[in-house]
């Protein structure tokens, strides 16, 4: 549920994407309502229908109008039975269609991995960075920051195939055929260790070339923290989804650094071919600011991509387990 747009562009994309969740679900009733700037407008969608109906807001995560206007909007029209989906995001569906987008704006990440896997946690040195360095803190976004970085785990790798040691790398305890050396056990795996050749190290692959790559996730912002939380989920799983590639969101309002923001933090951190990608259901205001501030390549809204599609028709299965209606009716809400 958004306020609409006065960009035409923006009703054609969301028509377009209601085509998709009807082409892929024939016979399941669905309808459109804005907020206001476009028609029809919600209240007048859900005065005309009878019964029952699924709410599925064409939004990106929470904040006011999920919290507040949602609400206000379904207690205003008594005479339905209206289940409320979840937004949209954050979801690897979308990350799936935002990954398209960039592609299909000419954009491709290098092959190697973050050189400094992890350094977007660094970015509470930047003060521009906002709610940034706690939302770096989340479990996706860790785990983001993780691929890459298992010095520890290949230093116990590359460690143990030295049988002359005979210890245990990180603890210092002895491995199993070092105990039968020390307590006189003739094993046959004591006497190769006692008597063999001496094992050649085996020679490391060399190392991952560093992104110099990097993305902004443009988005409208929020000054509700849990708006600021789901934006940054939706960077981790989209940065999972280039390899590792650092993401950054940059926001067209609220509290959090803007897109030009971003960037600079981005190219401070070493990333000179740094992309934005577009957080919006569909064009609007917000989503041409934010491509005016790209350095490079820009990738269009999430518009009527599948993924999209099928995620809307995901949110409504959900909303319906939750709560199961006696008739399979939609209305969607922009």
């Amino acid at each position: 549920m958004a306020h609409g747009s006065r960009n035409p562009e923006a009703l054609r994309t969301v028509t377009a994407l209601l085509d998709r969740v009807r082409a892929l679900r024939p016979g399941l009733p669905v309808r459109l309502g804005h907020i206001e700037l476009n028609r029809p407008v919600l209240t007048d969608t859900l005065a005309a229908l009878r019964g029952e109906a699924v709410l599925v807001p064409l939004l990106l995560g929470r904040g006011y109008h999920i919290k507040q206007d949602i609400p206000d909007v379904a207690a205003a029209a008594p005479h339905l039975r209206i289940l409320i989906a979840t937004p949209l995001g954050p979801d690897p569906l979308l990350a799936e269609a935002l990954h398209a987008r960039l592609t299909e704006a000419g954009w491709s990440a290098d092959t190697g991995r973050t050189a400094e896997a992890g350094r977007l946690a660094d970015l509470s040195r930047f003060p521009e960075a906002g709610r940034t360095p706690e939302t770096c803190r989340l479990p996706e976004a860790g785990r983001l920051a993780g691929i890459g970085r298992i010095a520890e785990t290949g230093r116990l790798a590359d460690v143990s195939r030295l049988p002359e040691t005979g210890r245990a790398p990180e603890t210092g305890r002895p491995t199993t055929a070092g105990r039968a050396t020390q307590t006189g056990l003739r094993t046959q795996t004591s006497l190769r260790t006692q008597t063999g050749p001496p094992a050649q190290p085996r020679p490391r692959p060399p190392a991952p070339a560093p992104h110099t790559a990097g993305v902004v996730l443009a988005a409208a912002g929020s000054r509700d923290p849990d708006a600021a939380l789901d934006t940054a989920r939706a960077a981790a799983l989209l940065g999972a989804r280039l390899g590792g590639v650092p993401v950054l969101p940059g926001y067209a309002s609220g509290s959090g650094p803007t897109v030009s923001e971003a960037v600079r933090i981005l190219t401070a951190l070493g990333h000179d071919r740094i992309a934005v990608a577009s957080y919006f259901t569909a064009p609007g205001r917000f989503a041409t600011e934010c491509a005016e501030a790209a350095p490079g390549v820009v990738a269009a809204p999430l518009g009527a991509h599948p993924a999209v599609a099928r995620l809307v028709l995901h949110r409504y299965e959900q909303a319906l387990a939750s709560a199961p209606l006696s008739h399979p009716a939609a209305t969607v809400g922009v």
